[in-house]
C-alpha cells in the first residue's frame, strides 16, 4: 500500500501561527523537532505530508478515531524519516514495514509512505 502527498510550504508557514492547529497535529517530539530547524515552516510541511501519506496508504483518512497525532514521524540516527504509529492507527498498521520518504524544493514538500505486509 502506498501513500503520497503534496504541500505549499507557504501554506503550512500560516497555519503553524496558530497554535491550536500545532498542538492538535504534531505530537511534542515532531514539535521540537521542526522547532529546532533554521525553517521549521518546511519541516512541519514535510511531516504533515508524511502524515496525509500514511492514511492514504492505509486508505482510511483522518477522522474514525485516526487523528494526525496518532501518526507521529520521528528520525532514525542517521536523520531519516520514520513512521511511528499511536492509537488506531497503531492497529491498522498491525506490524507491516513502514518506509517513509519526505523532499522539499521551492514553495512544496512532498512525503510518500509506503506499507509493504510482513506481520498483516
Amino acid at each position: 500500500m502506498i501513500g503520497v502527498d503534496i504541500i505549499g510550504i507557504s501554506r503550512i508557514r500560516k497555519a503553524v501561527e496558530k497554535e491550536a492547529f500545532v498542538e492538535r497535529v504534531f505530537t511534542p517530539s515532531e514539535r521540537t523537532y521542526c522547532d529546532g530547524k533554521s525553517d521549521p515552516a518546511a519541516s512541519y510541511a514535510g511531516l504533515f505530508c508524511a502524515k496525509e501519506a500514511a492514511v492514504k496508504a492505509l486508505k482510511c483518512g483522518f477522522g474514525g478515531g485516526i487523528m494526525p497525532a496518532d501518526i507521529e514521524i520521528g528520525h532514525d540516527t542517521a536523520g531519516a524519516p520514520i513512521l511511528c504509529p499511536r492509537g488506531k492507527a497503531a492497529d491498522l498498521i498491525c506490524g507491516c514495514r513502514a518506509d517513509v520518504s519526505i523532499s522539499h524544493d521551492g514553495d512544496y514538500a512532498v512525503a510518500t509512505v509506503m506499507l509493504t505486509p510482513n506481520k498483516c
